[in-house]
């Protein structure tokens, strides 16, 4: 007998995006109760599998299993590295004086709020040039996020001049976004899975910020969208991903992402967030010297950086090469073996890549990036008993102080790597608040 709570979790998948295992299967029964108490999963599923009948129980499940709460100022070194100036200059090289900002997956609204707050920072003092759309799946989210009203907890990043100046303060104690912001901001609802990318009726943006909402999805229909995100661009403009989404791309994204340049992004730029350790250079290594002259000896880490550029060219032989070097001088080089294993896992061969991640996590047990790139290629190969396995030696083993893999870590956040995991192993649909 088929399993409605399986079917029901296939249905997710197709509206949504949204992958539920079955580590997240009672989660999801227990979504089902929330959004029809009155019905049983058996009469839920022929509800929701009937186009005639099932908008608004649909509906109400996406706003359960999607639904989540944000704060203000969210991983804000990430966010005060957007360059506003440049990207006015970009927007007025294109015939506006407005800058376009794209909040995918806004939730409750308090990122596309933060958007406008930091862009009349730096742009202002008077009312930015900038058009902020925030964008998500669930109705229920987005009311919360026109309503515009906060607690404590949402808002408590904020220095008291920028709640004074930006926020209303109500006798509860509640805050509601000020008019200052307002005016900057609209929401709308999108379906990243079933809507046209961008949004139909939009224009090019100088801004798309999607940060941590691709996790849950699966790599390829993620990367998919990451690419169409990007195309959403005018020239110079500049597409700003959360550090656990930039794991879903592939090698090519992967370099600009570790690397800091610019990369194959169509249009405008790919980017996790502030330029990274100096110990890798940011951009192409330079080419080498001309027939006949002395290769100059590189460092470790330019090596590194070499096998990270070659991927991203798609010169698979040249970053296997540099890897070889690499080994062949420590042959326990953990960041060499994990290059390794991005590139077999970018060349579809998950079974290379779990061999060579294997060497990386036998060199270092605690490398928390490769363990979570362990589980993504044993889930490439259909072992999801090692996936998750490899998983959870990643919430065993995480240390937020480690900086061994500097040069690999540089952009990653070690609390995204956990919450991918999480999700993977059966915590909450959307990330939680931090």
């Amino acid at each position: 007998m088929t399993d409605p709570i399986a079917e029901i979790a296939e249905l997710v998948r197709r509206e949504t995006g949204i992958v539920a295992p079955p580590a997240r299967q009672a989660a999801l029964r227990a979504a089902v109760s929330r959004a029809a108490p009155e019905l049983g999963p058996d009469t839920a599923l022929a509800v929701m599998s009937d186009p005639a009948r099932r908008g608004d129980l649909l509906d109400k499940l996406i706003d359960e299993v999607t639904t989540r709460e944000t704060v203000f100022l969210r991983d804000r070194g990430q966010l005060d590295a957007i360059p506003w100036h440049d990207l006015l200059r970009s927007a007025r090289a294109a015939g506006s004086g407005t800058i376009r900002v794209w909040s995918a997956g806004c939730a409750s609204g308090e990122e596309p709020y933060t958007l406008a707050l930091l862009a009349n920072q730096v742009l202002g003092p008077g009312p930015a040039p900038v058009d902020v759309l925030g964008t998500d799946i669930s109705g229920a989210a987005l009311a919360a996020a026109a309503a515009g009203r906060y607690g404590e907890r949402a808002i408590r990043a904020l220095a008291p001049p920028e709640r004074d100046g930006y926020l209303v303060r109500r006798a509860d104690g509640s805050y509601l976004a000020g008019e200052r912001l307002r005016a900057l901001v609209r929401f709308r609802g999108h379906n990243l899975i079933r809507d046209p990318i961008p949004p139909p009726g939009e224009a090019a943006f100088d801004l798309v910020v999607c940060r941590n909402v691709l996790i849950y999805f699966e790599q390829r229909r993620a990367a998919r969208i990451i690419e169409l995100l990007g195309q959403s661009l005018r020239a110079g403009g500049r597409l700003l991903l959360g550090a656990s989404d930039a794991l879903q791309l592939t090698t090519a994204r992967a370099r600009a992402v570790i690397t800091g340049s610019a990369g194959p992004a169509p249009r405008g730029s790919v980017s996790p967030g502030p330029v990274p350790s100096s110990r890798v250079p940011a951009g192409p290594v330079p080419a080498g010297p001309g027939p006949g002259a002395p290769e100059p000896a590189l460092s470790r880490d330019e090596q590194l950086a070499a096998a990270l550029d070659a991927a991203g060219r798609g010169d698979r032989d040249g970053a296997l090469a540099q890897v070889a070097a690499l080994v062949a001088g420590d042959p326990l080089d953990a960041d060499a073996h994990f290059v390794g294993g991005l590139v077999a896992l970018e060349a579809g061969e998950p079974a290379g890549a779990v061999a060579a991640l294997r060497r990386a996590l036998y060199a270092d047990p605690t490398f928390a990036l490769a363990a979570f790139t362990l589980g993504r290629a044993h889930d490439a190969l259909g072992d999801a008993a090692a996936a998750r396995r490899a998983f959870e030696q990643v919430l065993r083993t995480l240390d937020p102080e480690d900086d061994r893999h500097e040069p690999i870590l540089a952009q990653v956040d070690m609390g995204d790597i956990a919450a991918a995991c999480r999700a993977r192993l059966g915590g909450p649909a959307r990330e939680e608040p931090r």
